[in-house]
């Protein structure tokens, strides 16, 4: 038996993708959400089952993570699968659970097709070669297997995170200079244009502020655990005072 939890976006975008070619539960604590995914005919829960061969976790925080994990039954030593981004250190409060944990931490981009959930390159980390080893046999049945890369748990632990804060630096960037143009009186756009024909540079798009939910969230786990940094630092800071100037604060 496969079990998902966490059908939000993601979590959703994966249990979809998944039960095109196998039998999957998902379960999610929104009432509403199950209720509405039955009468769609998915076969969903709002209550994990008494055991099951795999977990996948897709929940969005680590807190809901590790909730997940202490309500999980290992009598029969599961395969489990954390999809969602954690804070670094996080695999060592679970290592000692009796199953075979594995990270593989999601890189999907709602409304991009082209970076959907099993139709791009993804890295994976098992707490042993032998958990790793299972959860690629299970993902081969859904991606091909040049697109998986494997790497120690901790380094993965940590790149998922410092993905999304990496690219909240680089539209940080672009906030500032088009703060500094807009003193100085220079199209940004046009500015942004002009640089970007240049083939290793893309300055990006700045807009109304760093939103959603993902990049605020993952620069500030990067921030607090690389706390001797500069970068990240400025970089939240640079996109409050943006976010300030575009509202007119």
């Amino acid at each position: 038996m496969i079990t998902l939890i966490g059908l939000g976006e993601v979590g959703l975008a994966s249990y979809k993708e998944i039960s095109k070619k196998t039998d999957i539960l998902g379960v999610d604590i929104d009432e509403g959400l199950i209720k509405k995914l039955k009468s769609d005919g998915f076969n969903v829960s709002t209550n994990l089952p008494e055991r099951s061969d795999i977990y996948i976790i897709c929940t969005y925080s680590t807190e809901q993570v590790l909730d997940v994990i202490s309500k999980i039954n290992y009598e029969n030593q599961p395969l489990v699968i954390i999809e969602s981004t954690l804070k670094p250190g996080t695999v060592e409060k679970i290592k000692n659970k009796d199953c075979d944990l594995v990270l593989f931490p999601h890189r999907y981009n709602k409304d991009d097709p082209e970076h959907g959930i099993f139709n791009l390159d993804r890295i994976i980390g098992g707490l042993t070669e032998k958990a790793t080893q299972r959860a690629i046999e299970f993902y081969l049945e859904f991606m091909d297997r040049k697109m998986i890369h494997t790497f120690p748990i901790d380094i993965v632990e940590l790149s998922k995170p410092l993905e999304n804060a990496y690219r909240f630096i680089e539209i940080s960037i672009a906030e500032e200079l088009s703060l500094i143009c807009s003193k100085k009186n220079i199209d940004f756009n046009k500015l942004r244009e002009a640089v970007n024909t240049k083939w290793n540079i893309e300055i990006k798009e700045a807009r109304n502020g760093i939103g959603g939910k993902c990049l605020p969230k993952d620069i500030e786990i990067i921030n607090e655990f690389l706390d001797d940094n500069t970068i990240f630092n400025e970089s939240i800071k640079i996109d409050k005072k943006y976010t300030k100037n575009k509202n007119g604060e």
